[in-house]
């Protein structure tokens, strides 16, 4: 947060920049509704905004202005008593538009990871009941904008007297619904004209200044389970034993030897912590996609991954980031009804299918196919 000296010494000084801005634009020196240039982001810094405190003049300045057809008029600012980090830049306005608000938008699209997390913040003065608005604009894999979201304007006016910082919590994940997949973004400064929010008397001239843009991707701490792979064991008296394949490949279980306890194979997966937190007490899992010679088969399974240490599974909790727990089960198993019966089977496992444990990610628990045949 930044004290001001004196309010009117910082107005003044506004418009001294202001008026240089404009006639240099008289001169055809400088256009005021464009500021032309390619993104360019720090290699060095997690901040994805090009130029993020407006020290880059030219082709580095990353950031083009629009008037969205208001009287706005925009400036920057090079006055270190004035600007939160060297320099800024400045958007005026008093008559709106149907057109959106005026400000600045990043020149480049800035890729982004749909399944990760983004904050979008800035430093901001107001002046003459200046009202702030910050806004993405969204795109797809194709460069397609699909929508945009912002952070609306607020009511409350903020002090005239300092800088202030707005942020806007970014989560992709969350917008697919509305938006499908996001892998892109332009990032929007603007200044609000709608002034009957904060009871600002239409046509008021109102200010705003802006500095130390951050487009930054949240750190999360969370963990994350996968199925890292699902295999065929014999035996129930010798485990670890080479399972019988058929001519393809594929395990086969035997209906008459899965009666016998010390000749009963079963099946094992094995679950991994890729998040960067534990993960404690019990682990769901279940069976999805499961077919019968190639036809939707309608069979449930479920698994408890407890805290146990033997080679039939488990694990000693928590289960930390890059550890690893398996657990195991023997088809065939229960009432003749319930029985795996005669044929070629495919399915894969889901950890975590009630969605208990809070993940970085939801939609890597399920494993790769897993095939097996069943004989007499």
């Amino acid at each position: 947060m930044y004290n001001l000296k004196s309010a009117k010494r910082t107005m003044s000084r506004i418009k001294s920049v202001k008026a240089q801005v404009v006639a240099l634009a008289l001169a055809g020196t400088v256009a005021l509704s464009s500021v032309l240039g390619s993104g360019v982001a720090y290699a060095d810094s997690p901040n994805l905004a090009p130029n993020p405190s407006f020290e880059n003049a030219g082709s580095d300045f990353g950031w083009v202005s629009d008037a969205k057809g208001t009287d706005a008029s925009f400036g920057d600012i090079n006055d270190p008593e004035f600007a939160a980090d060297g320099s800024a830049v400045s958007v005026w306005g008093s008559k709106s538009a149907n057109k959106g608000w005026p400000g600045y938008e990043t020149k480049e699209i800035i890729p982004v990871d749909s399944n990760k997390e983004y904050t979008f913040s800035a430093s901001y003065f107001a002046y003459y009941g200046g009202l702030p608005w910050m806004d993405m604009t969204l795109f797809d894999a194709d460069g397609k904008r699909v929508g945009s979201v912002s952070t609306g304007t607020s009511p409350v006016q903020e002090s005239p007297e300092e800088w202030h910082e707005k942020i806007y919590n970014f989560k992709p994940a969350l917008l697919k619904k509305y938006f499908g997949d996001i892998a892109g973004v332009k990032l929007g400064l603007k200044l609000s004209l709608n002034y009957g929010v904060a009871g600002i008397e239409d046509g008021t001239v109102t200010v705003l200044v802006y500095d130390n843009v951050k487009f930054e991707e949240v750190a999360a701490n969370e963990p994350d389970l996968i199925v890292t792979s699902v295999w065929a064991d014999c035996c129930w008296g010798s485990p670890g034993q080479p399972s019988t394949t058929n001519p393809n490949g594929v395990p086969v279980f035997s209906i008459e030897k899965q009666k016998n306890l010390l000749e009963k194979s079963f099946i094992r997966f094995a679950v991994k912590n890729v998040g960067t937190a534990d993960v404690t007490g019990p682990i769901k899992a279940t069976i999805v996609n499961v077919t019968k010679d190639g036809e939707p088969w309608d069979k449930k399974q479920y698994f408890t991954i407890k805290d146990a240490l033997s080679w039939t599974g488990g694990y000693d909790s928590p289960l930390s980031p890059g550890e690893e727990a398996t657990t195991m089960w023997a088809p065939f198993v229960g009432t003749k009804n319930n029985q795996w019966k005669v044929g070629l089977y495919t399915l894969q496992v889901m950890v975590d299918h009630y969605k208990k444990i809070d993940e970085l990610f939801d939609d890597n628990n399920v494993s790769e196919e897993f095939s097996f045949e069943v004989v007499e």
